[in-house]
């Protein structure tokens, strides 16, 4: 039972098992009035055989009670521990941090058996074990981390399981070693990134369960030997997007997946609340990132959290802006309609007063345009600072469909900008001009009420359903995008529809 303090090979007598079992005994009841009988039992017979010329090496000294430590952190007794620590009744006081021979010290010992009271007791003013010491065998472990990788805190949940199950069955598991530990090592916010970074879930889970105030904001890191802060949150989006759609599909799969799972898994803590403006203001946040990107699934991801989807960049771009802006920029909108039904304001204009609307027609992005002026029409002649309307940019484009588009919604052709140019003072092409001076267009608002119904719902049959199921058919993410109850005891803050930011917004006269 437990370790054994004899030495291997022959001529270990009888005796000496028993006097092992004793002190084995002894630590797993946490009696220390038998382990003070038993380790005085060993001692008469080390100097018996001492006199008799055996070998010294089984005189009780501070190895054998740094051994005795060790064993009693691993059956958390206490009482035996701090026996040996005191040294008292004859005993060499054993050392807080000692190496036994896989280089693990009692707090590492005690990390791994999830050793609560023993942990307590080395981490007390007192005794003061040390929490940054790592092991020598490759891992270089601290002990908290030997704590969260413990068989102890393991639980049946894999990355196509939701963060709620997670989260669900670490409530059921006793953390309260990793809490201590994680109370005591300034190096927590260092683990719980890298961690993060490893695409390890559970641990990162554990950690925010039992020390969400020590790893939210920035944390204190070291890469490529420079030390810096970082935001966990903005860090693992980070490397989501370095990844990509397309490099997940070439075997990054299940480390891409679980990174999403973490966005997913720091949303229920309010993460989108740690970033520190100050020290990210030369970048851009989360969610016009990703739709920057144009990465459908992140995108998802992020907006199921506390983030504002009319946040702004420093020149006023949201992420509508730049998703139709950017060069990923697609004909395929689904971005596009995913904003919009979070509360994407279609008319907000950035600092040279460019429109989302702006945007596609500058792109040439026919269904984003379509699905923009579907749900605000009246951004159809909304001018920018210069007095451009999106006809004027679409017309530069030579995009022929998107002008027509404008045109069949109201647009008017004879808009004049700060120039005092018209929209066919600024086309390319014969076709652009004959279509500009055509007189067939009429203007959707122009119609009846009976047409323009008709036209809107016509429109909507182009459009995807509120799911997207026409495009995420096939998308492995679904299992766990999907908003639940928040689970356990605590309020874990996801977001509810009730929050969501507003759908429509002021009149369009307030940003000329």
């Amino acid at each position: 039972m437990g370790e054994s303090l004899s030495e291997e090979g022959g001529g270990t007598t009888d005796k000496m098992g028993k006097q092992d079992n004793d002190v084995s005994r002894a630590v797993v009841e946490d009696d220390t009035a038998l382990l003070l009988a038993a380790v005085d039992s060993i001692k008469k017979a080390a100097l018996g055989r001492l006199r008799n010329g055996s070998d010294a090496a089984r005189i009780l000294d501070q190895e054998m009670s740094n051994r005795l430590l060790h064993l009693a952190c691993r059956h958390d007794a206490a009482e035996c521990a701090r026996l040996l620590l005191d040294g008292e009744y004859g005993i060499t006081p054993a050392s807080v941090d000692a190496r036994d021979q896989l280089t693990r010290t009692p707090l590492h010992v005690a990390a791994e058996a999830h050793s609560k009271r023993c942990i307590q007791l080395l981490l007390s003013v007192s005794r003061n074990a040390r929490t940054d010491v790592r092991l020598l065998d490759g891992t270089h472990l601290v002990a908290l981390e030997v704590a969260l990788m413990s068989r102890r805190v393991q639980v049946d949940w894999s990355l196509d399981n939701s963060v709620e199950d997670l989260l669900a069955y670490l409530q059921q598991k006793d953390l309260n070693a990793v809490r201590l530990l994680a109370e005591k090592t300034r190096e927590v916010g260092e683990v719980a990134y890298r961690y993060a970074m490893e695409g390890r879930v559970a641990a990162l889970a554990m950690l925010l369960l039992v020390a969400e105030e020590r790893i939210s904001a920035m944390v204190s890191v070291v890469i490529d030997g420079v030390r810096t802060k970082r935001s966990i949150y903005n860090s693992v989006v980070d490397e989501v997007l370095s990844i990509g759609e397309a490099s997940a599909r070439e075997g990054n799969e299940m480390r891409r997946k679980a990174l999403l799972c973490e966005i997913q898994l720091l949303n229920q803590f309010g993460a989108t609340s740690w970033r520190d403006r100050k020290v990210d203001r030369k970048s851009l946040p989360p969610l016009l990132r990703a739709a920057k990107a144009g990465d459908m699934n992140l995108t998802k991801m992020l907006l199921m959290g506390d983030v504002h989807v009319n946040e702004t960049d420093p020149e006023g771009n949201t992420a509508l802006h730049w998703c139709l802006s950017s060069s990923s920029s697609t004909q395929e909108p689904r971005i596009v309609w995913l904003l919009q039904k979070n509360g994407a304001r279609v008319f907000q204009g950035n600092k040279l007063g460019l429109t989302p609307v702006h945007s596609a027609a500058a792109k040439g992005n026919y269904k984003a345009l379509q699905s923009l002026l579907l749900h605000a029409q009246d951004c159809v002649d909304i001018p920018s600072k210069t007095k451009e309307t999106p006809l004027f940019l679409a017309v530069k484009n030579g995009s022929l469909s998107c002008v027509r588009l404008l045109l069949r919604y109201g647009a008017n052709p004879k808009a004049q900008n700060l120039r005092k140019q018209r929209p066919i003072d600024v086309a390319t092409s014969q076709d652009m001009r004959f279509l500009l001076n055509s007189a067939n267009v009429v203007p959707m608002n122009h119609g009846s009420m009976e047409k323009n119904h008709a036209m809107k719902k016509e429109r909507h049959k182009e459009l995807p359903g509120d799911d997207f199921n026409d495009y995420d058919n096939g998308d492995y993410y679904e299992s766990y995008v999907v908003p639940k109850a928040s689970v356990g005891h605590r309020d874990f803050r996801v977001k509810s529809k009730g929050n969501s930011a507003p759908k429509e917004g002021p009149k369009l006269s307030r940003v000329i």
